[in-house]
């Protein structure tokens, strides 16, 4: 790792309320260490890792619009794949901890359940 990091923050007015990391698989290798993780693609494969929406705003499309706003900007620099790993929300009591996301909101976007990975998250994938 190089020291750098991808992100979109959302903002409700001037107030940021909201955001998403994500990068090429190279900066963001961790998920490789876990024994049921096998890639989705050889190509440029980027992933998106880690959410955060205030607690004042959850459940107002915050997490979708950094979504939406991640993959617009992974496409402008060349993403081929996108992976994600979102926590099934029936195993987590707090939406606190569903910083991964959810299967739902992968699949509004139009990413596909590829499998399981460990006992609580999935990976979804994305073709851009």
């Amino acid at each position: 790792m190089q020291g750098k990091a991808h992100g979109v923050i959302v903002y409700y007015g001037r107030k940021p309320v909201g955001w998403c990391q994500f990068g090429p698989s190279e900066e963001l290798p961790r998920i490789e260490n876990m024994k049921d993780y096998k890639p989705t693609h050889n190509g440029n494969l980027w992933r998106i890792t880690c959410f955060f929406t205030d607690r004042d705003h959850r459940r107002e499309g915050v997490a979708r619009a950094a979504l939406e706003g991640a993959l617009h900007y992974m496409k402008n620099y060349g993403a081929e794949v996108v992976e994600a790993y979102p926590v099934d929300p029936r195993k987590r009591h707090s939406s606190n901890l569903l910083w991964n996301g959810t299967p739902d909101l992968f699949a509004s976007i139009g990413f596909t359940k590829e499998r399981k990975l460990g006992s609580e998250r999935w990976i979804f994938k994305k073709t851009l």
